[in-house]
């Protein structure tokens, strides 16, 4: 980060005056504000840029070179360079423009589970009809046989299709499909995004690049259970637990096709009551609104935190057979955790989970400033994961947080996951 190095033209003398530093901290008092809007957003800017003020003192101090002048002597150590950039850095809020994963067919044939499909199908053709038929009625009570015919047999197929799908996938003779890595979905950053630029170099990092592993990002999206009665949540063996669920980054639309490709584990099928609407009855098909995979085997994981990696296991994963559309809920699939550490939600940095049963995690944290934290996974000094966070003001005038992750891919960062606060109005 020698800044002064790389602008000292050749020939000229480095010596610079003593009030140089003071005089960068300062000369850019007053803000302003990209796009002139002071919002959540306040990114400072300054009306000079770094190369305008290394131009000046080109122009003004440079001079030639005597014969006993050493000019390495009057260059600033690197950690005095490091201090002044990180301290305005530090300062400069990240506004993150992310756009998404594009709409490929690494993405369908990620987020698509074929044996859910006729599931899905089902269901909406169901709900739809019977909602459909409330609102000619103007009632949620269907009293008239005739109602009853035209939609009972679509719930009865989609009912059908459940009961098909909870025995297929307990007997485990559900099909086994191929399945894209995480690390080859197309995330596609617009031209505002701004993530990038707060990012550390990345070192030649080959830890990844196999892209045998799946990646949850963490807090703020990771939230702590409560159990019922003031009860304890334990494990199969009877041991207390903490119990975790996520349902808001991403990667929570990819988790069930790729853990049931990489993993084929053992599951229990259960059904979960109604969902919700804002503008007709409950969502459901005798009943049930969600399907529950409770893995039988727990799948390990690591819990990335400030402290380290932290063991833990996956024991579910539920979709819901319709979105419920009601904004400030998630209609991504909900996912369970589960550990014997006592942890709480904000300790978990992200969710980590090695396809590789024997990997072994050492996991060392970097947390520079408050915008961004890199993390080291098998402690060779260079950085695998980084994270750049932001904040935004959401309709109702609370302050949302906006979340970026990355893995170092052969010394390039590379999005892992996203994650934004929902914006209940």
């Amino acid at each position: 980060m020698n800044y002064f190095r790389a602008v000292t033209p050749t020939g000229c003398s480095t010596t610079a005056p003593k009030f140089f530093i003071p005089a960068f901290a300062f000369v850019h008092k007053k803000p302003i504000y990209l796009n002139d809007n002071p919002g959540p957003y306040r990114i400072m800017k300054y009306r000079l840029t770094l190369i305008s003020i290394f131009s000046l003192l080109i122009l003004f101090y440079c001079k030639p070179k005597t014969d006993n002048e050493d000019q390495t002597t009057a260059i600033p150590p690197d950690s005095v360079v490091t201090e002044v950039v990180e301290a305005q850095l530090s300062a400069v809020k990240v506004k993150i423009a992310y756009e998404g994963v594009a709409n490929d067919s690494i993405r369908l044939a990620m987020e698509t589970f074929s044996p859910l499909h006729d599931i899905y199908t089902l269901s909406r053709q169901a709900i739809y009809t019977r909602d459909s038929i409330e609102r000619i009625r103007g009632t949620l009570e269907l009293s008239d046989l005739q109602d009853s015919l035209v939609f009972a047999p679509f719930e009865t197929k989609a009912y059908e299709a459940m009961l098909a799908y909870k025995k297929s996938m307990q007997a485990g003779t559900a099909p086994h499909e191929a399945c894209p890595e995480l690390i080859q979905l197309n995330r596609v950053t617009g031209t505002e995004d701004s993530s990038t630029y707060a990012l550390p170099p990345a070192g030649a990092s080959q830890l990844l690049t196999d892209g045998n592993f799946f990646f949850l990002g963490g807090r703020p999206f990771i939230y702590k259970l409560s159990p019922e009665d003031n009860a304890v949540y334990t494990s199969p063996d009877g041991k207390p637990e903490t119990r975790f669920e996520c349902s808001v980054t991403e990667n929570t639309n990819y988790l069930l096709k790729s853990i049931y490709h990489a993993r084929h584990p053992k599951t229990t099928i259960a059904f979960g009551p109604p969902l919700r609407s804002y503008d007709s009855g409950p969502q459901e098909v005798n009943g049930i609104g969600t399907i529950i995979h409770e893995f039988t085997s727990r799948i390990p994981l690591y819990f990335l935190t400030t402290r380290g990696a932290v063991p833990a296991h996956l024991i579910s994963i539920t979709v819901k057979i319709v979105p419920e559309s009601l904004g400030c809920v998630s209609d991504q699939p909900r996912i369970e955790f589960a550990c014997a550490t006592s942890l709480e939600s904000e300790d978990i940095l992200a969710v980590y989970i090695p396809y590789q049963g024997d990997s072994k995690v050492s996991f060392t944290v970097n947390n520079p400033n408050s915008t961004v934290w890199t993390a080291d996974l098998n402690r060779d000094g260079i950085a695998d994961i980084a994270c750049v966070s932001a904040t935004f003001e959401g309709i109702s005038s609370d302050t949302l947080a906006e979340v970026l992750w990355f893995v170092n891919i052969q010394g390039t960062w590379q999005i892992i996951d996203w994650g934004q606060d929902l914006d209940c109005t």
